[in-house]
């Protein structure tokens, strides 16, 4: 490798500079660091996570040490300031393997998300740690979610790649990279600079040597770094970018002054003083791809002073650019600022820090090996680029303003709280980008502009029975929920899914049982009774165990009953005929219930069957649709029911119900419709009379709620948001519309035992409901009830 040499590009003219001089005058990039560059081949070998374990077989003695430049004066106003333009310097790590992904690339338009890339530790690899920085930066958080720059391009603009690295071969487009030197697609890399920079880009995940931040991005390589061009090159370059579609152009240099200095943003004191030094063609380019959406990534510079570089902190006197670009200084692994970096300054506002002290990447084998240390802001800046692509790959409805707001908003704070003057806005960390901003939102129009509903606010709550079978049937449903960005992140709808506590109701129906509960008051006409009760279903499940509603009426547990009413005749020879109703609800919940049951008894039994039906408006068996998924819910259920007694002898008997439905049920919301919902529920329990003494009772029953068995439910959800077109976010949401069959879940069975008899001038009562499951229920009471 060659050092302490000029490297020229396009030549800077000012309005005080004659035609004849300015065809004289070149502009200077140089290096961006004064650092020592040592390379040679990497051999296999294990590394630690977080530290480089390269052996002195794996690396060549021989090392270059890259300096400063000579340079040219320039005339600025009524003064002379010497330019050149700075390229970054590079650093270390270490090489490994890992299994490749064969993740396809997003579509283009209405871009799905890539799903779940595997486990963090899957991706935490040798090659993972190699190259020193992307542990650093914890990008194996964003691989573990699809993301690794697939369908992005990026735009390097240094001193050309070596097209044939077996870590950068298939990620090159060789039909988009140009030389400014030789006016073709010839970019290969005399030099090293743009090779190393490629490298941490988007060096492939191929189980050698080193990987790139973004590995599965395509790079447009541009040579322009490392002699003479043509005037306008480096604003042809960045215009060539923004019309290819680059979602980010990393730029590793940075203008020096007439002592070889990076030339600073505090040596200018307008926006017309720059727009004079750089020429109108490059602001008026980069004006261009601010609008765009391109985001421009620029080393800070490596003279170790307190600001960065004039383009790093362009923004300062063109607000305009404020959000399109960024600076990058240097720290090392354990996160301080690099001795030889620029610090953020001035420009703090659009500053980020990123890993640049002895960085492993990708370099030249003819200039001494396939991979080589460097370090300097020019390693720590495609870190950065390479971010913007990652973010893009996973949220494709993302503008370049908002990822770069994002990176700046989930640095790692470093150095003073807040935003500060040397880290800016703190150190790159994709762990943090990954993570939701703001309240998350469903989506419930196909417009980003339309009604949502905070996510925590949208649910359907239901019985254990019922939402186990949702559960399982939304388990291989996904849908977005957004955030501040208006990013989609993917849920399993099934984690809207939850069962209702029935805690509560346990309670209540073990207190009314050990209490002695008011039976229903009884009417009697003839061979016609007439029950009436108040605030539960008493009349028409009875009062004879803990939870009469589970034995007896398994439809009417669905609901809390306010009112019920009963009417029973009998029909001679053993047969009864009765009719049952009820009204009531919870929450947003209305319930009416009516049913009308035939009777017959046989010897020491009685055999019933029971016929009704169940409507509700705002849900459906029970289960409240809230939020999104809510919204003109009404639904009929139709059941029928056997039920058995029999009296086994010494006071003991046996209870069997057994119950069907089919429900349909229609809404305007996230949930609209559900048709041959057939559900279930089974309930055995025996009681005993006299068990201690003549006149007590001791039951135990058995039940299942009612649960979901088979059905169709058809459901509108959010699943994508469309992607950005340059800086114009897009207001596209994909509603998808899909029938999913009911898959059974059998839930566990509920347990009650109930327990009473005289004590004194009263009744003495305990009752047990046990509701297993995920968030268990249980009800104990003991009570004493006095009666006069």
């Amino acid at each position: 490798m060659k050092g302490g040499y000029l490297l020229a590009a396009t030549a800077l003219t000012s309005l005080v500079v004659t035609a004849a001089h300015a065809r004289d005058l070149s502009e200077r990039i140089r290096l961006a660091g004064r650092a020592t560059v040592s390379y040679g081949l990497v051999q296999d070998r294990p590394a630690a996570p977080g530290a480089a374990d390269i052996s002195s077989q794996g690396i060549a003695a021989n090392s270059t040490t890259v300096t400063g430049s000579n340079s040219m004066l320039l005339l600025l106003g009524l003064g002379a300031v010497g330019l050149a333009a700075a390229a970054g310097a590079g650093g270390g790590g270490s090489s490994g393997s890992s299994g490749a992904s064969d993740t396809q690339p997003p579509s283009p338009g209405i871009a799905p998300r890539l799903g779940t890339g595997g486990s963090v530790s899957s991706f935490e690899t040798k090659e993972y740690y190699a190259s020193g920085g992307l542990a650093q930066t914890e990008a194996a958080y964003r691989y573990a979610e699809g993301a690794y720059g697939f369908g992005t391009l990026v735009s390097v603009y240094d001193t050309g790649t070596d097209v044939t690295h077996p870590d950068l071969a298939d990620n090159i487009d060789g039909a988009l990279s140009y030389s400014y030197f030789e006016n073709s697609s010839d970019v290969t890399d005399t030099d090293g600079h743009g090779t190393h920079v490629a490298g941490i880009i988007a060096g492939v995940q191929n189980g050698q040597g080193i990987e790139g931040i973004a590995w599965g991005s395509t790079l447009m390589i541009l040579k322009g770094v490392g002699g003479s061009v043509p005037a306008g090159s480096y604003a042809d370059a960045i215009t060539r970018s923004v019309k290819a579609g680059a979602a980010s152009m990393n730029n590793s240099w940075s203008y020096v002054d007439s002592t070889d200095k990076t030339l600073t943003i505090d040596q200018f004191s307008s926006a017309d003083q720059i727009r004079l030094q750089l020429g109108s063609a490059t602001i008026d380019a980069l004006d261009a791809a601010a609008k765009a959406g391109m985001v421009s990534v620029f080393a800070a510079g490596n003279d170790g002073g307190a600001n960065p570089s004039v383009m790093a902190g362009l923004p300062e006197y063109f607000p305009e650019m404020d959000g399109s670009i960024l600076g990058v200084v240097a720290v090392d692994s354990n996160h301080q600022i690099a001795s030889f970096s620029n610090r953020c300054g001035e420009a703090m506002n659009y500053c980020l820090a990123a890993p640049g002290v002895n960085i492993l990447s990708t370099y030249p084998s003819d200039l001494g090996g396939d991979y080589a240390y460097m370090s300097g802001t020019s390693m720590a800046t495609p870190y950065v680029t390479g971010a913007v692509a990652v973010l893009k790959s996973e949220f494709p409805e993302l503008t370049g303003q908002q990822i770069v707001q994002i990176l700046e908003t989930s640095a790692t704070d470093l150095g003073a709280v807040g935003i500060d003057p040397v880290y800016g806005w703190g150190e790159l960390n994709l762990r943090q980008a990954q993570a939701p901003a703001g309240t998350l939102k469903v989506e419930t129009t196909s417009s980003l502009d339309g009604p949502s509903v905070p996510a925590a606010l949208s649910a359907i709550s239901a019985s254990r029975g019922v939402a186990g079978a949702l559960r399982a049937t939304l388990s291989n449903q996904r849908m977005i929920v957004t955030d501040a960005f208006d990013r989609g992140y993917h849920v399993p709808t099934s984690s809207f899914v939850a069962d209702y506590a029935d805690a509560s109701a346990a309670r209540a129906a073990t207190e009314a049982f050990a209490m002695g509960r008011t039976d229903a008051i009884n009417l009697s006409a003839g061979t016609g009774t007439l029950s009436l009760s108040r605030g539960d279903g008493s009349a028409i499940a009875g009062t004879g165990w803990v939870d009469s509603a589970a034995m007896a009426a398994p439809y009417l547990k669905s609901f809390d009953a306010t009112s019920a009413l009963h009417y029973e005749i009998g029909l001679g020879d053993g047969l009864s005929a009765s009719i049952s109703q009820a009204g009531g609800g919870a929450g947003d919940i209305t319930s009416h219930y009516i049913a009308g049951s035939l009777s017959a008894r046989f010897g020491t039994g009685e055999l019933s069957m029971t016929v009704g039906s169940l409507h509700e408006d705002g849900g459906f068996l029970g289960t409240s649709v809230g939020g999104a998924f809510g919204g003109g819910l009404s639904s009929d259920t139709r059941f029928v029911q056997l039920g058995m007694n029999v009296a086994l002898g010494d006071g003991t008997s046996l209870a069997f119900t057994a119950a069907n439905g089919s429900s349909n049920f229609s809404g305007d919301g996230l949930l609209r419709s559900g048709s041959g919902l057939h559900s279930n529920a089974y309930a055995v329990g025996l009681s005993k009379t006299g068990f201690l003494s003549g006149d007590d009772r001791v039951s135990i029953g058995i039940s299942t709620p009612i649960s979901l068995a088979s059905g169709k439910m058809t459901m509108s959800v959010p699943t994508a948001v469309g992607a950005a077109v340059g800086n114009t976010r897009s207001d596209k949401v994909v509603m998808t519309t899909s029938s999913v069959n009911i898959e059974s879940a059998a839930p566990q069975p509920d347990l009650q035992f109930g327990y009473s008899r005289t004590a004194g001038i009263g009744r003495l009562g305990a009752g047990l409901v046990y509701e297993p499951g995920k968030r268990s229920a249980m009800g104990v009471s003991l009570g004493w009830t006095a009666r006069f």
